[in-house]
């Protein structure tokens, strides 16, 4: 099969996501993928911040008094670099750690209003990667691959374990 030197031609990726034995997980990596690289590329490179501080951000602005443990369970980030990401947005006061009665080894984080406000702008540029990633599909195939991605990720089972 001859190589395209045009890697914008849907003709270059196409082969390997519609070729691949686990083709839909493939193809759901190669979404990921080209979703997210760019935009925690321009996050590091423009602000000076990492995806797993992002991450931890992101977490502890919808999980008040979330802890790192939790942010690792529901991520599958590995303990390292979230602790690491923890340590930077502490250092630099974008979240502040707390302290539960319950269990003094959990140590709850909170965002800051320095890191609410980076957060609140950082994300517009998700939202905007996502609607341009999804302009393909018309409102009933959005809401029903909306409702399918839920169904995988709403899981009680252990398949989603940390690694």
């Amino acid at each position: 099969m001859a190589r395209s030197t045009d890697r914008r031609t849907p003709a270059a990726p196409l082969a390997i996501l519609e070729g691949s034995v686990a083709r839909i997980a493939y193809r759901l990596s190669w979404l990921a993928n080209f979703y997210s690289g760019p935009i925690y590329r321009r996050l590091e490179m423009e602000r000076g911040l990492t995806r797993p501080e992002f991450v931890v951000l992101h977490c502890a602005s919808h999980c008040p008094q979330v802890t790192a443990r939790d942010i690792g369970l529901m991520t599958g980030l590995p303990k390292n670099s979230i602790s690491r990401a923890v340590q930077r947005l502490l250092r630099d006061g974008r979240v502040s750690r707390g302290s539960d009665a319950a269990d003094a080894r959990a140590l709850p984080l909170a965002v800051t209003a320095k890191g609410r406000a980076l957060y609140d702008d950082l994300v517009k540029a998700f939202v905007a990667r996502e609607t341009e990633m999804l302009a393909p599909l018309s409102r009933a195939e959005h809401a029903e691959f909306d409702r399918l991605l839920g169904k995988l990720t709403a899981r009680t089972d252990d398949w989603a374990k940390i690694y």
